[in-house]
Parts: C-alpha cells; sequence; structure tokens
C-alpha cells in the first residue's frame, strides 16, 4: 500500500479544503484549470463559468468544507467501521454523479459541465482508493486478530 487510510483521507481532506478555498477567493480559476479544461474536452462536456459574486459557488464551497470534516475525523480516528460503511456509498454517489454529468450532456447545464465532472471523477478514484485501503486494513486487522496454530 503506498498510502494508509490516514494519509488518503489528509489528502482528500486537504484537496476538498483547497477546492472550497479556491472557490471562495478566485473561482474563476477553478473553471479554467488545466485538468477541468482536459477532462471537459475530452469528455466533450460544456464549460462552466463561476464568477466570484454568485452566492451558489459560496454554498458550494461551505458543503465541501463541511464534507471534508468527515475526512478529518477518519484521519483523527480511522477505525475501519466508519470508513467501511461511508466509503462505499461515497463511491456510489461519485459514480452516480459522474454518469449524470456526462450522459445529461446539454439537458441540464447545472449538472452537466466540465467542473461537476472531473470533480465527481476525481472523487471516484480517490473515494476507490480509500475503499481499497480499508478493506486491506480491514484484512490485516482480521489476520491478527486470528489465533495463529
Amino acid at each position: 500500500m503506498i498510502l494508509s487510510t490516514k494519509n488518503i483521507c489528509m489528502v482528500h481532506f486537504t484537496l476538498l479544503n483547497a477546492i472550497s478555498y479556491k472557490l471562495l477567493t478566485s473561482p474563476q480559476d477553478i473553471s479554467r484549470h488545466g485538468l477541468v479544461f482536459i477532462i471537459g474536452r475530452a469528455m466533450s462536456l460544456p464549460d462552466a463559468e463561476f464568477t466570484k459574486d454568485d452566492p451558489a459557488v459560496g454554498m458550494i464551497a461551505v458543503v465541501l468544507m463541511q464534507l471534508s470534516v468527515v475526512d478529518i475525523s477518519a484521519y483523527i480516528d480511522p477505525t475501519t467501521t466508519f470508513l467501511g460503511i461511508a466509503v462505499p456509498f461515497r463511491l456510489m454517489l461519485a459514480f452516480v454523479v459522474s454518469g449524470a454529468a456526462y450522459l445529461s450532456s446539454g439537458d441540464n447545464i447545472a449538472l452537466s459541465n466540465s467542473v461537476v465532472f472531473t470533480f465527481a471523477f476525481i472523487e471516484v478514484l480517490m473515494q476507490f482508493w480509500l475503499f481499497v485501503s480499508v478493506r486491506e486494513d480491514r484484512s490485516r486487522l482480521i489476520r491478527e486478530q486470528a489465533p495463529s496454530e
């Protein structure tokens, strides 16, 4: 395992807070970021344009900050019980959002744009990585608790 579960949670926490900070200070940087541009063009999705005065951007930043609290709590107490339950649901939600963003292209610009798809795609990657790490930790704990013969 390259990174432990705690480290993956910290990376995810940092990523969400960095995105939140950028959304509050300079939302245009998010919508014009190179990764967003490349993934959006590769998937033929329209570009999203954020403005600093948009109250929805502020709300998105606050929601992302609140989502990051789960990761910091998992960093403080990395029990596999909580993460074992939460991560599959977060992974499924990220799959659904990325699929909906791609499949509804053109129908709903609020959902089907390069920023939403890129965020959901990165969430799929992070949550899958976390899922694999939690499963590895759970297997290791079971092996350690098993009576040796």
